[in-house]
């Protein structure tokens, strides 16, 4: 069934035949939810006589192949009655080559010193689609690159899973507001003739059962480390507020990394008796800990490979044998986060230290997409396993939120862009001591995980409810204390002094009413607030960009 974003980018391909001065369509769609269509659905122009040919730019090279294949997909050709065939160009002379056009990387345009798309873009009526835009930098070394073919394209495409940069700069080719003093988002919703923009939510696609739902395994265990002056700090992984980063490196440098590794691993031997086609991924810090945790897998008897840029060849064979092939577990950094298309794969276990919201958000909607050969959609479901800290629990409770409607409803070497993870250590400042698993929660709406063949009802309690408003009342005073300069208990005794009494003895629509009144007098990220204690600085302690600690 065609996907409300592809016939919305069919009607506009077709406003714009009919006559549509449009000439650049924006499509924010969640990952997942099937933007390798839109190139296919772009030809249309070609057929039309609107334009001569299709330049397909994506982020890395395992994409570039996979986009090629996209084009001779025979379910893609029924689909849309195409006959239009595309290929991998490589800064090449006459990149299509008697097909209808050729998809290329976004490092490739920025080393293509001699500028031979540009010279092909000056020959032909090129439709530009840049895909996962949001990697170009606004003023980097990518946008100068591409800025000369965005000019002289006689359409540009813009489709991201991620409207936004892990790095909180500014993506290049959309215009931006102002929302705080110090902060912009994309001003992309205004009256622009020349502009059609296209949203898909992970809502929608859930409705449309064009993705399947997350379920999380949260980890939480106790972590013990020595700082670089001799102090020892220890604690419960998901209440180190004030610690993130040290209390995150060393459970992924102890034993607790292993035990997770465990964890989810004999979830999924027990899932593939039901589902024979189902792979695993797993996602590292660094190359050191892919290496490592490959070796622990190959010692319990299960064949697995590395896919990482430290060996670019030998990546890309061993995707291609993930994603067509017997090899049932991949460990990969960066390189398999995004774009990666293998239906088969059910299970996540993130091993890694970057905590980028949108970095997250694409690394688990690896394991979204529909098997074919697992059954019934209603029996499937993706299962991630991590670190159940601070900073990962912000990002589940965001796919919460939009699984609650459902639930209730039913290449060449050269300067890269975009916020990769980085691999490799530098010298930390810190010491592990000791990390280990107490214990384990679950993110979820859909039973234990093993298939059913149906989706059991959700009932939630009185005192589940009263439960989970007193936790996002907690966490929302620990982020702000933190962010703040400010003691917990500090703000607590305020919140108690304004409600009347303590949040253990109120009701539930107290606790609705306190928890809406903590959100608008005590604001996160630095916004104007009305409590006692006031936000100070730019309440930004906590980054929001892609990054991997290394102590301080």
């Amino acid at each position: 069934m065609i996907r409300t974003h592809q016939a919305q980018f069919e009607r506009a391909c077709d406003a714009i035949i009919a006559g549509s001065p449009a000439r650049r369509i924006i499509l924010h769609v969640s990952p997942g939810g099937g933007k390798s269509a839109i190139p296919i659905i772009a030809g249309r122009l070609i057929t039309a006589g609107l334009a001569d040919a299709l330049c397909w730019v994506t982020p890395r090279k395992a994409l570039q192949d996979q986009g090629e294949r996209n084009f001779l997909d025979p379910f893609f050709r029924s689909m849309f009655d195409h006959k239009l065939t595309v290929r991998s160009s490589t800064n090449e002379i006459n990149p299509c080559r008697g097909q209808s056009g050729f998809v290329t990387t976004y490092q490739a345009i920025g080393v293509d010193e001699n500028r031979t798309v540009l010279r092909d873009f000056s020959t032909k009526r090129y439709i530009l689609i840049l895909d996962e835009f949001h990697h170009v930098e606004d003023g980097g070394v990518w946008h100068k690159a591409l800025a000369p073919l965005v000019d002289r394209a006689k359409y540009l495409i813009l489709m991201t899973g991620t409207l936004a940069r892990g790095d909180d700069k500014k993506i290049a080719f959309i215009p931006y507001r102002q929302v705080g003093k110090e902060s912009y988002a994309p001003d992309i919703d205004g009256d622009d003739n020349e502009t059609f923009f296209i949203r898909y939510s992970r809502t929608t696609a859930l409705i449309e059962r064009a993705i399947i739902p997350i379920r999380f395994i949260l980890s939480d265990g106790h972590v013990e480390w020595e700082t670089r002056s001799g102090e020892k700090k220890a604690g419960r992984l998901s209440r180190m507020y004030q610690d993130q980063g040290a209390s995150l490196f060393t459970a992924l440098n102890t034993g607790f990394a292993e035990a997770l590794l465990d964890r989810g691993l004999e979830h999924w031997q027990r899932w593939k008796r039901y589902r024979p086609s189902s792979k695993l991924m797993v996602v590292t810090a660094n190359y050191e800990h892919a290496k490592a945790f490959t070796a622990i897998l190959r010692e319990k008897g299960f064949r697995a490979k590395i896919a990482t840029s430290h060996e670019s060849p030998t990546a890309m064979k061993n995707i291609k044998e993930f994603k067509f092939k017997d090899l049932d577990i991949l460990a990969c950094i960066a390189m398999c986060y995004e774009g990666l298309d293998v239906p088969q794969i059910s299970h996540i276990i993130s091993l890694t230290r970057v905590r980028s919201v949108p970095w997250i958000e694409q690394m688990i909607s690896r394991a979204v997409r529909i098997d074919p050969s697992a059954g019934p959609y209603e029996s499937q479901v993706a299962h991630v396993f991590a670190p159940d800290d601070p900073l990962f629990s912000q990002v589940v409770q965001k796919i919460r939120a939009e699984q609650i409607p459902i639930a209730i409803k039913g290449e060449p070497k050269g300067k890269k862009e975009g916020f990769e993870e980085t691999e490799g250590d530098l010298e930390p400042w810190i010491t592990p001591i000791n990390g280990e698993i107490a214990g384990s929660r679950v993110v979820s709406f859909y039973g234990d995980g093993i298939p059913t063949g149906e989706i059991p009802p959700i009932i939630q309690t009185v005192t589940d409810l009263e439960g989970e408003m007193r936790l996002q009342i907690e966490n929302h005073v620990s982020r702000y204390s933190f962010e703040n300069y400010y003691r917990p208990e500090k703000i607590n005794g305020e919140i108690k002094g304004r409600c009347g009494k303590s949040r253990g003895d109120m009701t539930l629509k107290e606790l609705e009413e306190c928890l809406a009144y903590v959100e608008k007098a005590y604001p996160l990220n630095g916004g104007p607030g009305h409590g006692a204690s006031k936000p100070r600085g730019k309440g930004r302690r906590v980054p929001s960009k892609a990054y991997t600690w290394e102590g301080r």
